[in-house]
């Protein structure tokens, strides 16, 4: 590539960066908003996590079309409309007053946010080397947890100070600034200078080509279910969960959410590094995988540990679980060159059913073990024993992805037919 034609790759790959972090910011708000909404709204924990998981309805339904759009019109349209859309469902969310509303505006969400990830992934399969793919979704990953950050422990303190509409509100804001700064910034013909030969076939071969490639879907549920860290925990669970295990506020729960953030993020980093100084992404991926079922079994059943004793545990856990944005880069080699946004929405798509399932289950089986119970003064009751049983679904989830990793195979084959 030419020097100029390297700026516009970089800065359009630093937007959709930038827009995957602000897309991560919007799923989580709602992770510090539990006892805001489950209060207001008299509401239950299954009716809770029905209305976050609307969230990843669309999300997941728009993966593999958002993937052929984004092929045929580039990241820059997808990351301007996108961008629009995600103010209109976060203005929505902060003025609903009923929970009908609350559920259209999180479908809303769920609609704009699908391009998020998708979009990096097709700046960086089309104008970047193969060698550097894996480091640069491991860096989009990243991103995106940091946004999962500033969606916790930071939005909680906004929404003590201002209320939880007033900070929805704000986020809401900061979408139109970055569809602003895609149509400014964005070439529109970035994506047309790619890095490697395309494969002139239709999109519709692509899809094709991935859904016969059996290696396409052992990674899809491999990358699906070791993704439950972020899916089920981080962003919705693991802080009302906290509160009550060691009776702090909301405000101090909402640490929890950051340390699996910021262990997943350098997880997809450090396991990238490693799968390269080890060559073989398997055993990466089946041994930090592995190391993470142990860590969080001790870290969410071990009464014996402290608070920060937990955080750490929850950390080190989140960096064996982020070892799944490996996946992506693998997944590429299923297709030929120039479906980067296909393959990424396959596998997006696959992955994302995942939090869409487990987080109304995960309530539901909240709502089992409480059998009615009910606090003195009529709200639902939740205790650490009853959270406890849920999460044995989510530890046998992590189990079988390490068993679907060990059928991976180090170079998937691209099927021509």
């Amino acid at each position: 590539m030419t020097s100029n034609s390297k700026k516009s790759a970089f800065m359009a790959l630093f937007i959709c960066w930038a827009f995957y972090l602000y897309v991560y910011v919007i799923r989580m708000e709602p992770s510090v908003l539990a006892n805001n909404l489950m209060g207001e709204f008299n509401i239950t924990a299954s009716t809770f996590g029905a209305i976050v998981s609307m969230t990843y309805l669309p999300y997941v339904l728009m993966q593999i079309p958002c993937g052929v759009i984004i092929d045929k019109v580039g990241s820059r349209t997808m990351v301007i409309v996108s961008g629009v859309l995600l103010t209109l469902g976060a203005f929505m969310f902060g003025l609903a007053d009923s929970v009908t509303q609350l559920k259209v505006s999180r479908l809303i969400i769920g609609l704009a946010s699908a391009a998020g990830f998708l979009c990096c992934g097709k700046v960086i399969t089309d104008l970047f080397p193969v060698s550097k793919h894996s480091m640069l979704f491991g860096i989009a990953m990243f991103m995106g947890c940091f946004g999962g950050i500033v969606g916790a422990a930071p939005t909680a303190c906004m929404v003590t100070a201002i209320g939880w509409r007033y900070t929805t509100y704000g986020l809401a804001v900061v979408g139109i600034i970055i569809a602003a700064i895609a149509m400014l910034y964005m070439r529109r013909d970035t994506e047309d200078d790619t890095a490697e030969p395309t494969d002139k076939r239709s999109v519709v071969e692509g899809i094709k080509l991935l859904v016969k490639n059996p290696q396409a879907w052992i990674l899809g549920l491999y990358g699906a279910l070791s993704y439950l860290p972020l899916g089920a925990l981080a962003e919705l669970w693991i802080v009302p969960f906290a509160e009550r295990r060691f009776s702090i506020s909301t405000e101090q729960a909402a640490i929890a959410p950051i340390f699996i953030l910021v262990g997943f993020g350098l997880g997809g980093l450090i396991g990238a590094w490693v799968a390269e100084k080890i060559n073989s992404y398997k055993k990466t991926i089946v041994w930090f995988t592995a190391s993470t079922i142990f860590l969080f079994w001790v870290a969410l059943n071990n009464d014996s540990i402290g608070f920060y004793t937990c955080l750490t545990l929850l950390f080190l856990g989140g960096i064996g679980a982020g070892t799944d944005t490996v996946a992506f880069a693998m997944i590429h080699k299923c297709v030929p060159a120039g479906f980067g946004g296909t393959s990424s929405g396959f596998l997006n798509s696959v992955l994302m059913s995942s939090a869409l399932i487990f987080q109304p289950l995960l309530g539901r089986l909240l709502d089992f073990s409480r059998n009615g119970a009910t606090n003195s003064d009529g709200t639902p009751l939740y205790t650490v024993d009853m959270f406890r049983s849920s999460f044995l679904f989510f530890i046998a989830a992590l189990v079988v992805s390490v068993v679907a990793a060990l059928f991976v195979k180090e170079n998937p084959v691209a099927r021509s037919k």
